[in-house]
């Protein structure tokens, strides 16, 4: 998979766009396992599955800050899994779900529409009849006679007209892309499927496991269901002490485990800090975390190792000599905070207003100025009363299992690092620029009666 070098600003703002993860075996990738604790977790997920004994299929969580690279290590998986013999279903939830309003219920009926979509689309075909009567449970479910009669037309019509992107998948997988859409799209008929689904959600996940026994009858092999994107839903209060993610993983937790397939589902870094974790971890024993690039030390000491893992993550896109001065390069990869997203947002920042330094390298003036955007964006987004306990945090490199630190996690205020247990945690390098940081962090050295620096 070759990949060029990249010279000008316009190629260098292409090159790092911050949404889009590298596919398995691109020459961009970095291994940077040895500065994120030494554990490739990879190798981790794939032993969950792989040594599960006959018959038994594996669950796992998948977790970390968005944006720190779980989507790229998960494209690596998936060839892994399928060099070693698995079949895998590897989907963005995203293209399914509204994350701003997910429930249970959408995410096994986004895996329904996947087993049934993606396995045609790879030429799998499954047994007409049991797709059938698949297709004639969702009928009954959720339509009456005449509905479905109407949509049963409407869809066939699609087909034989080419309106209809993939007329070659069973009538089931192109009702249940329309349900999703539905759910995705529209307010009320969101409430009104999920009315007629939940009720019967015991029968659904029966029917999702027939379609999966046909499947690996048909495969011969087993099956994987990697759902992806899952950490990107919204985060809620519902309750005093429970979030709508507790709803989620913990409520319906056994549902989501209740498919007959080896699956991973990416969870928020911050469920894993909740006064309910401990419930989690008994109901999905089994997870990883890819924390941050280490950037720096806990005394605040630059990671040496670490920048130089961030520097070569730009080199392997961007002619940096040519490009930026070396000490540009390193402010960029420093006030990252070992963030692979938001170093990718700096970079593109600082080719956005180079005035007269371009076409000479981009110097440190010009990342300070991304870093500076960077700051204007973490400032708008902290809550007055966040700075007190983030200078906590900032002293003690620890969190509390609290509702306050796991939002603080969950929108990247705060980041985790781990070089051996127990992980640590420390601000975000821009949030320690903050003039409100600062008073708060003089506040609490005196009261722990430390030195000022």
């Amino acid at each position: 998979m070759p990949h060029d070098i990249v010279r000008t600003l316009k190629e260098v703002f292409q090159v790092t766009d911050p949404t889009q993860p590298l596919a398995s075996g691109d020459p961009r990738y970095v291994a940077c396992a040895d500065v994120r604790g030494g554990e490739d977790v990879v190798d981790v997920l794939f032993n969950g599955v792989a040594w599960q004994g006959e018959g038994r299929f594996s669950c796992q969580l998948f977790s970390g800050h968005r944006g720190c690279g779980k989507s790229t290590e998960l494209l690596r998986l998936k060839a892994r899994l399928e060099e070693a013999g698995y079949a895998v279903i590897y989907y963005d939830a995203g293209e399914d779900l509204d994350l701003n309003d997910v429930k249970y219920s959408d995410i096994i009926l986004s895996i329904a529409r996947h087993i049934t979509g993606d396995l045609a689309q790879q030429g799998v075909k499954l047994d007409e009849k049991l797709l059938a009567q698949v297709e004639e449970w969702f009928a009954d479910t959720l339509y009456d006679k005449e509905q479905w009669r109407e949509l049963q037309h409407t869809l066939e019509a699609e087909a034989a007209l080419g309106v209809d992107t993939a007329p070659q998948l069973p009538l089931v997988a192109r009702l249940l892309a329309r349900v999703m859409g539905q759910i995705k799209s529209g307010e009320q008929i969101k409430h009104t499927i999920r009315g007629q689904i939940d009720p019967q959600i015991s029968q659904l996940i029966a029917r999702a496991n027939l379609l999966l026994a046909e499947a690996r009858r048909r495969l011969k092999r087993p099956l994987v269901i990697i759902v992806d994107t899952l950490e990107k839903i919204t985060l809620q209060d519902i309750a005093p002490g429970r979030t709508n993610h507790d709803a989620i993983y913990i409520d319906h937790g056994e549902q989501l485990r209740g498919l007959s397939a080896h699956l991973i589902y990416t969870i928020p870094v911050s469920m894993l800090y909740s006064v309910n974790a401990p419930t989690l971890k008994s109901i999905f024993p089994d997870y990883a975390v890819l924390p941050m690039i280490k950037s720096h030390e806990r005394d605040g000491n630059l990671h040496q190792p670490g920048i130089a893992r961030l520097q070569e993550i730009l080199a392997r896109r961007i002619a940096l000599e040519e490009v930026f001065t070396p000490d540009a390069v390193e402010h960029l990869c420093l006030m990252c905070g070992g963030h692979p997203r938001d170093l990718m947002t700096l970079v593109r920042y600082a080719t956005r207003s180079p005035q007269n330094r371009w076409p000479r390298p981009l110097d440190i003036e010009s990342a300070r100025q991304a870093v500076g955007r960077l700051i204007t964006e973490y400032s708008r987004a902290i809550p007055e009363e966040y700075y007190p306990l983030l200078a906590q945090v900032h002293l003690s490199k620890s969190i509390l299992n609290d509702g306050i630190h796991s939002k603080m996690l969950y929108n990247s205020m705060v980041l985790e690092y781990y070089n051996g247990p127990p992980p640590w945690q420390d601000v975000h390098p821009v949030i320690l620029e903050l003039p409100k940081f600062q008073g708060a962090l003089r506040k609490e050295r005196e009261n722990r009666g430390l030195a000022t620096l």
